[in-house]
């Protein structure tokens, strides 16, 4: 007896849907962990490069004890030219204004919206150099678009790093 069903031979359609549906789902989800992993390159890299500054300005403040007053109180009274320091002998007070001036370029430079401050360090009496990059800014507030909280926390999602240096 022979049989009026015909066995398939090869693969049908609803198999070849559902393999291109399965292959459609997976090439979104890779596409989407690479979108993930370079917001989290890019992340390491603003905060590598935000504490290279701090750091930097760190030993800048130390290198020069005698302008320890200006680097505390008078930031934002640059008066000092950009490049002075560069072609002329610069006594600590202008050492000090070049070192802020290059120092918030350099921010400015190298991160987006990059901002440099120096301020107390909270519940201590050593002094903290703030470095914020995107809308985050190098100040002390409850929220954002603030870098830390008064209790020395930082503000939740804010884009900085602080560096704590000896009080000169």
């Amino acid at each position: 007896m022979h049989s009026c069903l015909t066995s398939q031979k090869g693969v049908g359609m609803p198999e070849v849907l559902v393999s291109m549906l399965l292959l459609g789902v997976a090439i979104i989800g890779f596409a989407g962990l690479q979108v993930r992993a370079l917001d989290s390159t890019n992340d390491a890299m603003f905060r590598t490069q935000a504490m290279a500054v701090a750091q930097d300005f760190a030993e800048r403040m130390r290198l020069n004890p005698n302008a320890a007053s200006v680097y505390r109180n008078n930031w934002n009274n640059n008066a000092v030219a950009i490049d002075k320091c560069e072609t002329a002998t610069c006594n600590s007070t202008e050492m000090a204004q070049y070192d802020m001036k290059t120092m918030t370029a350099v921010a400015a430079a190298t991160l987006p919206n990059g901002q440099l401050a120096v301020l107390p360090c909270i519940g201590r009496t050593n002094l903290c150099v703030y470095v914020s990059w995107n809308n985050t800014t190098p100040t002390i507030g409850a929220s954002a678009p603030n870098c830390s909280v008064s209790d020395d926390t930082y503000v939740s999602n804010a884009d900085c790093v602080k560096l704590e240096t000896t009080t000169l």
